[in-house]
């Protein structure tokens, strides 16, 4: 029954979308208040409204709560729901149904948080990851300034509406483009249906992803819907065409139409934009000096731009930064000693480990081989001398008993 569920459901969503339009050249019009368009390799913007301002998340805030829950927790454990669940000032809305002492797996959870986006499992989640909600919340906030989202403050893992509660379309795009790089995060929000087991009988077991772009668009693979009367509708949107991946926020946008927005903005990073190479995997970026000897210090990765097709090509400003304090006195091979900041202007789009492209052997260690290879030669030089006077020696001897013998012969 539940299959015959998803069927219906997913017709539903395929039927409610309207179909995409066709290529522009200029950009879209977007209905939300605020708008991102992000190249996942690049970090590039491509398209942006009201980039920086503060609006209500909605739901797309579990995509911070997933992410956390994915990286501090086990997908393998067995999480129990504690009383919360039946506080309605903290978990309303959307939900499974979970009654304290009820217990689930911690996988399942994450599928009703990313594709069903239940509040109570989203809390349920951040209790067991964070101890307490205080500290789970805690986690996010420091997260969000990991990851250079300084406009962002969250006060809940679920984006239930409370006041200060925000984020931006800027700020969202770069937790996202986070998020999906992480690649049980990404299995997770692609995935279109996904039963869970539960002990209790008529609850909801089958999570069906709310995303309808899924359903609809071959080139979108994921991430997360939102909506409450304060955010009204939210979407952060992942799509993958031709070797590129974009990543779409849009807020507060009224209606439906914001799926053909989604749409609409991806048409457009996708036919007025291309990627290229700025510096290869293996490309030195800085040089430093360990024990006075030059060492290259090079990407393990490709450094990807991307431009407005038919304007001039740009240029990336690249800032290293060293991991270390003082001088190096030595180094080994692949040793990450310093990290390059990629901007396009003034803004960080990004940042790579920078590793060391040989050895450097500590002077100790020099001073130690040589001592050795000294005492080598002077023990190997006092032997011979040694075993040169035992042979001269009994060659000595041999004669003077030869010349005795002589002597006794003749005179007998």
């Amino acid at each position: 029954m539940k299959f015959i569920t998803a069927g219906f459901l997913a017709l539903y969503i395929i039927l409610s979308v309207t179909p995409i339009v066709n290529a522009q050249d200029s950009p879209p019009v977007i209905r939300g208040e605020g708008a991102y368009l992000i190249d996942v390799f690049s970090g590039q913007a491509l398209f942006m409204k009201n980039p920086d301002k503060q609006l209500a998340p909605a739901s797309t805030t579990k995509i911070m709560t997933g992410l956390l829950a994915i990286e501090h927790g086990n997908l393998n454990d067995i999480v129990t729901a504690s009383p919360t669940m039946l506080n309605n000032k903290i978990v309303y809305g959307t939900q499974i149904y979970l009654e304290p002492g009820e217990k689930l797996a911690f996988q399942d959870l994450l599928y009703a948080t990313l594709l069903n986006s239940a509040n109570d499992a989203a809390v349920a989640l951040a209790e067991y990851v964070g101890t307490d909600l205080p500290h789970f919340v805690e986690m996010m906030n420091q997260r969000a300034l990991e990851l250079g989202a300084t406009k962002t403050h969250f006060v809940n893992p679920s984006g239930l509406t409370e006041t200060g509660h925000v984020t931006t379309a800027h700020d969202l795009a770069l937790i996202a483009r986070v998020a999906y790089q992480n690649p049980v995060f990404a299995q997770y929000v692609r995935t279109k249906t996904q039963p869970i087991s539960r002990s209790k009988a008529d609850v909801p077991v089958l999570m069906v992803n709310e995303n309808k772009l899924l359903w609809r668009d071959s080139t979108v693979d994921g991430i997360k819907t939102g909506y409450t009367a304060a955010a009204q509708n939210c979407f952060v949107a992942s799509a993958s065409k031709d070797g590129r991946q974009l990543i779409g926020v849009i807020l507060k946008s009224p209606g439906k139409e914001i799926y053909t927005d989604m749409q609409n903005i991806f048409e457009y990073g996708f036919t007025q934009f291309s990627n290229t190479i700025y510096k290869p995997a293996g490309a030195v970026i800085s040089t430093i000096m360990v024990n006075n000897e030059p060492v290259d210090l090079i990407i393990d990765r490709p450094i990807y731009m991307t431009k407005k097709l038919n304007e001039p090509l740009t240029t990336l400003n690249l800032h290293v930064s060293p991991l270390y304090t003082g001088s190096l006195t030595s180094v080994e091979k692949d040793q990450v000693v310093a990290q390059v900041e990629i901007l396009d202007g003034e803004t960080i789009i990004d940042k790579r480990p920078l590793q060391a492209s040989r050895e450097v052997v500590p002077s100790s260690k020099i001073d130690s081989i040589g001592s050795s290879h000294l005492s080598w030669i002077t023990g190997s030089i006092l032997i011979i001398a040694v075993v040169a006077l035992i042979v001269n020696k009994r060659r000595n001897n041999a004669r003077y008993w030869r010349r005795q013998l002589r002597r006794s012969k003749r005179e007998s």
